[in-house]
């Protein structure tokens, strides 16, 4: 919502918008409801389901219907391999995936266990992170004690306990967390830790309206640009070309649109291949006594 709240007030497309606004919780059965609102309603495009629970849910009913559905933050594979409707703005899972794995070779760390939460997103990233390491010839192991790293794939909450735990039961042991956790919401390090990583969104702003952007975010809110603040506001530039269509309707389907168009945006260009938007990245982090801090 505050990369809508700036966007709407440096965007000036966003003015042709007619804007329903409806909450998922992060949850598949709200997902599904609010999906069949919005096709109800008529909507021409839905923006957001962040949460891969709610949005892997809600893209079926979508493209029955014959609305496109843009995403900054479910990174969940299926979304875009098995619905052609779903456009994404942020790294899928197997990109995350491969990233990560890559990163953890690269350390020479051989021997990888993995755990996750219960939610489809965590569930997901972790069987593509098995599929990595599988590809990479690292070895997953079931138990810790064996691990040179550990793994955990899951929401913002479940993650943060689960590196307290981790910590708290005397673990020293290189842990990495992914997307969810590269918030400032995650807490801080002891100042002696430095073993706790996170893989997330890269692609940094560029361009002075980024920056007019960025500096808006904090006039508002008196803080920095937090979690998906640029996917979100890269989705909002998109939908803001998309505007420009003929009328209430278009020349062509939307979903046919995005596929084969080029967006020019003060973020950069964004084009799609199979739903995955082109030139997005990872970003490795690490977590200090300040918070998170670029790893590499």
């Amino acid at each position: 919502m505050r990369a809508l709240a700036v966007a709407r007030n440096c965007i000036p497309g966003l003015a042709r918008v007619q804007w329903h606004f409806l909450d998922d919780g992060a949850n598949a059965a709200r997902g599904a409801e609010v999906a069949q609102h919005m096709i109800d309603w008529q909507a021409d495009v839905v923006v957001g389901h962040f949460s891969s629970d709610a949005a892997i849910i809600a893209a079926p009913l979508y493209q029955q219907a014959g609305i496109a559905l843009l995403t900054p933050a479910a990174t969940i594979d299926r979304l875009t391999l098995e619905h052609f409707n779903v456009f994404r703005f942020c790294p899928s899972d197997r990109q995350l995936a491969g990233d990560l794995v890559s990163w953890l070779a690269s350390r020479q760390w051989q021997r990888v266990h993995v755990q996750a939460d219960d939610s489809a997103h965590g569930q997901a990233l972790a069987v593509a992170i098995g599929a990595a390491l599988a590809h990479a010839g690292l070895q997953r192991v079931n138990e810790r004690e064996y691990a040179h790293v550990e793994v955990f794939a899951g929401r913002l909450k479940a993650s943060r306990d689960h590196w307290q735990a981790r910590r708290l039961a005397g673990s020293t042991r290189p842990l990495v967390l992914t997307d969810d956790a590269a918030s400032p919401y995650l807490g801080v390090a002891s100042q002696h830790e430095r073993n706790t990583f996170v893989i997330g969104f890269g692609a940094p702003d560029s361009g002075a309206q980024a920056c007019q952007a960025s500096a808006l975010h904090r006039a508002l809110f008196a803080a920095e640009p937090h979690l998906y603040f640029r996917e979100s506001l890269l989705m909002l530039y998109v939908l803001a070309e998309l505007g420009n269509g003929n009328g209430n309707g278009y020349a062509e389907p939307l979903p046919d649109r995005l596929s084969r168009a080029m967006f020019n945006t003060p973020l950069g260009v964004v084009s799609f291949d199979q739903g995955e938007c082109r030139n997005v990245s990872t970003r490795l982090w690490a977590l200090g006594p300040a918070g998170l801090y670029p790893a590499i």
